[in-house]
């Protein structure tokens, strides 16, 4: 078995080592794909060209640290897990109807990126026929995103998102099928502002030639928005979603800043608005990927065209460098296995 971690430079390499066991609880699945994300935890903001910049983080050493989720077919099943789904693991949860053979999206994957990975059976959800294994890995990004539009309410509202990487493009079109009554995007890049355009964006705005208060504010009769989806993690974008809120509006954080931002708490309490926070708890995130590949199975959501790079996974410097030194090329770049 194969499996990729980074040396003391970042830089990918393998290394082999025996298939892991499968335990009682677990699932041992034969990895077929995984998406990457930047190692400085940016994704596209609504005005800060240095938060985009790709910069290395503290989690040098595992690739998979950067990885959202992982795709793969089930090899074995351990003791407590069979067909029936009746069987528990050893905390008492219901294990889900798992089968050797099974297409699968493996949930909470932390860890390197390896060939074959023991994943808790309660942990992974079976990969609908037609969702290929490098869409599906995309997935494991849906659940902050459905349960913070849900909290937020957004039938009938305008919806502003700061962001057009992946969380934002998952956010506008979630937005859009939630009943939004418009959603306006802002981005760095202009090929991520057309990806917007193309999942459903009613109103562009290029924050790296474009005032973005000023647009959104004319966008709404001066008015501001009533949410706004926070999608890109950084103070700069922060302080933009809660500038074009109107009162009573609500700021929902999608992509948490790593750094710590401020409030204005006077301003904030005038104006009567909201803070929201998307992220679910570990518990809630198998049933909502579950949720999430639903909407993707019936085309509610599109998964390809946030797919723009597909790499061997031998090729994966060549995968990090195109993430981090290029966010106006490449949205979702996945390894796949051969």
């Amino acid at each position: 078995m194969q499996t990729m971690t980074l040396d003391a430079e970042d830089n990918p390499e393998v290394s082999g080592g025996p298939v892991p066991a499968c335990n009682d609880g677990e699932v041992l699945v034969k990895v077929r794909a995984c998406v990457l994300s930047r190692r400085g935890n940016a994704d596209g903001g609504a005005g800060s060209k240095s938060a985009d910049a790709g910069s290395k983080s503290a989690d040098a050493g595992v690739l998979g640290a950067i990885s959202h989720s992982f795709t793969g077919v089930i090899e074995s099943t351990g003791r407590l897990v069979d067909s029936s789904g009746r069987r528990v693991d050893s905390s008492g949860r219901r294990v889900n109807a798992l089968s050797p053979g099974d297409r699968v999206v493996a949930c909470h994957t932390e860890g390197g990126i390896s060939e074959y990975r023991g994943v808790p059976a309660h942990h992974v959800i079976k990969l609908p026929q037609g969702v290929s294994y490098e869409e599906g890995a995309i997935a494991g990004l849906m659940p902050t995103i459905l349960k913070g539009i849900e909290r937020a309410e957004v039938k009938g509202r305008t919806v502003f998102v700061s962001g057009a990487g992946t969380t934002g493009l998952l956010g506008t079109q979630v937005a859009a099928i939630s009943g939004a009554s418009a959603v306006i995007v802002s981005d760095l890049h202009a090929k991520r502002l057309q990806r917007a355009a193309d999942t459903g964006a009613d109103t562009l705005i290029n924050a790296s030639t474009e005032d973005v208060q000023r647009r959104v504010l004319d966008r709404t009769g001066g008015q501001g928005v009533d949410v706004c989806l926070e999608c890109a993690g950084n103070g700069t974008s922060f302080a933009q979603c809660a500038a074009v809120l109107r009162p009573c509006g609500k700021l929902v954080v999608l992509k948490a800043d790593p750094h710590s931002v401020s409030i204005d708490i006077r301003d904030w309490s005038e104006r009567s608005l909201q803070l929201i926070m998307g992220r679910e708890q570990p518990i809630e995130t198998p049933s909502l990927v579950d949720r999430g590949l639903k909407l993707v199975g019936i085309g509610a959501v599109r998964l390809r065209p946030l797919l723009t790079h597909v790499f061997p996974v031998h090729r994966a410097a060549e995968a990090l460098e195109l993430i981090e030194g290029h966010p106006d090329l490449a949205v979702e770049v996945a390894l796949i296995w051969g």
